[in-house]
């Protein structure tokens, strides 16, 4: 045998690269709650939804509700929307998360009101 047919041999066992086709899954409970992300070897027996990479990335910001994804809405409290003024909190010049209490003293002063 030559070493050209050894060759062709050889390259015929080779077996092709086949890359596994990822499938995004949140796995849910009776509740909507996400018990477990997959992306391959899906267990068989649950209730899931597919989605994208971004969501499943991000499934922490999610619920499912009635078979659909569902944004949680991450609203940290109250929020107030202040401008520059003359009147309302004291803050530190070029830092207005800086509020200044009552009974301190500071130079560079300015003041932020809420939006009306």
């Amino acid at each position: 045998m030559n070493s050209l047919s050894e060759f062709e041999k050889a390259l015929a066992m080779i077996k092709p690269i086949v890359e596994e086709v990822k499938e995004y899954r949140l796995h849910y409970d009776e509740l909507g709650i996400i018990t477990m992300c997959t992306m391959q070897n899906h267990p068989a027996d649950t209730q899931y939804v597919v989605v994208s990479q971004d969501e499943y990335d991000n499934y922490f910001r999610y619920t499912i509700n009635e078979g659909r994804l569902k944004k949680i809405d991450l609203n940290p409290g109250y929020r107030v929307q202040l401008t520059s003024s003359t009147i309302g909190y004291a803050t530190v010049k070029n830092h207005a998360g800086l509020i200044i209490e009552s009974t301190d003293t500071y130079q560079d002063i300015e003041y932020y009101d809420t939006n009306r």
